[in-house]
């Protein structure tokens, strides 16, 4: 019997992050159902989206990156019944030449290709912000015109679904490319989920939903305050993948801005609404005449204009107060996590300075002098 290799290659921002969460969190489920995803974690696959790339990097990614399409290889040779799911949404990005070469590891699997799409009008403003949380620093305004104009390269390398599936399903029959509509805004994301399962042959009732994380979106003005904070950062944490994800990504973003209400919602501005439609209708078109596979509806991937506030960039004003109520967040997070008082900090860093002391050293230098600061501040603050 022909094993089967579904491959969910994006778009990004279409629910990737909890659909990944859901078949990671449920190996049990796959597994009953005839289902495997191949190597260890999420992020081989995200090594798998380096190497299809040529982004792999020795100085910043570790061994088990660099040997991704080797351990794939050997995962492949398996003598296992299972079909193999592979997904993430930076897959879309990989170019022709680079995916006849891995259709050509895939072998003898029957491979199908999914698609999860979603209309650009949503897609724009959350490109962006996603770009700005990966070390970008181009005004949204800028980024909105590249896009209109064509030349934001990246975002249409990914965005135009149409594209992505046909690069993707060049050798395979139309019935294998699978186009997953995300449901319009508001929708449960059980309505995704199942429309993603009706793709895959999966059923989606003993899957786990308990990690499931939906990403949350941040708003114009704490998006801008990251993209300043960005050129503020200068050469320090330059590279996406080394410090700077880690701590300016998942925490700092995703963690402590992302907690904090948005000043106003990131949307597309309504200049571009005629030309998002006109695009949007092209692409269904294209998916329509290619005669691949849809699950949910196609006009969900054109957006329906509303009558909305006018889109302002923040003022000096609203990122003064988001970054205000950013810090007070940071610091009351960090008084909470290190979980004690003020006078044992104080005391710790006496004992820190002591340990660390040397001769000849003034009496208030270092950490000794840090702790008088310390302790002369506790002294106002109760005298205010």
């Amino acid at each position: 019997m022909t094993r089967r290799c579904i491959l969910h290659v994006g778009a990004p921002k279409t629910g990737t992050t909890y659909l990944q969460d859901i078949l990671w969190a449920s190996p049990r489920a796959l597994h009953d159902q005839g289902f495997r995803l191949p190597m260890r974690s999420s992020e081989d696959h995200f090594f798998l989206t380096l190497a299809l790339r040529g982004r792999l990097d020795p100085a910043v990614d570790p061994p088990r990156a660099i040997d991704v399409l080797d351990r794939l290889r050997k995962d492949l040779r398996k003598s296992d019944p299972h079909d193999l799911l592979i997904s993430h949404e930076l897959l879309a990005a990989v170019e022709q030449d680079r995916v006849d070469e891995f259709m050509a590891l895939l072998g003898d699997f029957e491979v199908h290709v999914v698609v999860t799409a979603r209309d650009l009008a949503r897609q724009v403003p959350a490109e962006w912000q996603q770009q700005v949380k990966t070390r970008a620093e181009l005004p949204y305004e800028r980024f909105v015109r590249r896009v209109v104009s064509g030349r934001a390269a990246h975002f249409w390398a990914v965005q135009d679904v149409a594209s992505v599936a046909q690069r993707w399903g060049r050798h395979l029959p139309p019935e294998q490319v699978h186009i997953v509509t995300v449901p319009p805004a508001g929708s449960p994301p059980e309505e995704l989920l199942s429309r993603f399962c009706t793709a895959v042959g999966l059923g989606p009732d003993d899957l786990s939903r308990d990690d499931a994380r939906l990403n949350q979106s941040l708003g114009y003005d704490q998006t801008e305050l990251l993209r300043r904070i960005n050129l503020a950062l200068g050469d320090r944490l330059p590279h996406p993948r080394n410090g700077y994800g880690a701590t300016v990504k998942f925490w700092f973003a995703e963690q402590v801005l992302a907690d904090q209400p948005p000043r106003q919602r990131l949307g597309l501005p309504m200049e571009h609404w005629d030309w998002v439609v006109g695009v949007s209708k092209e692409i269904v078109v294209r998916i329509e005449r290619a005669g691949f596979r849809v699950h949910g509806e196609l006009s969900d991937l054109v957006p329906v204009c509303e009558a909305a506030d006018v889109l302002r960039r923040p003022s000096e004003a609203d990122l003064t107060a988001t970054g205000v109520e950013v810090i007070a967040a940071m610091l009351a997070d960090r008084h909470l996590h290190e979980g004690m008082s003020w006078p044992r900090r104080i005391a710790d860093l006496g004992r820190t300075a002591r340990h660390r002391s040397h001769p000849g050293r003034h009496p208030i230098s270092g950490l000794a002098g840090r702790r008088r600061a310390a302790t002369d501040s506790m002294t106002r603050m109760r005298r205010a």
